[in-house]
């Protein structure tokens, strides 16, 4: 199976760095419904993991950022989810209230 897939062009770089698909769509927050789970590694690390949401990543990265400014914990945003360190799930749950954002939680 063949894959011609151009990833490198003289005048133009690095094709595999360029985005496909139209990643800042505008963001109805109240259309969203957030998924909050509560996740545990095997040596009892806590994280709280956000999902659900939108395809907008200045967004996502601006409430990854909220919500650990606000928490005074450590986090990340990955592509398609936000980590929350710590075992704060009630906090996480009450910054997207104040937010007005919908949220479920899901697991454990």
């Amino acid at each position: 199976m063949s894959n011609n897939k151009l990833v490198w062009s003289d005048d133009q770089g690095d094709q595999r760095k360029k985005t496909t698909g139209n990643r800042d769509v505008a963001v109805h927050e109240q259309q969203l419904e957030l998924k909050v789970r509560r996740l545990t590694s095997g040596k009892g690390r806590t994280v709280i993991e956000i999902t659900g949401l939108p395809n907008n990543k200045v967004w996502c990265k601006a409430l990854a950022k909220d919500l650990k400014k606000a928490l005074g914990a450590g986090g990340t945003y990955k592509d398609q989810y936000i980590e929350i360190h710590g075992e704060k799930i009630e906090e996480v749950t009450a910054v997207l209230d104040r937010r007005s954002l919908k949220w479920k939680q899901t697991g454990g």
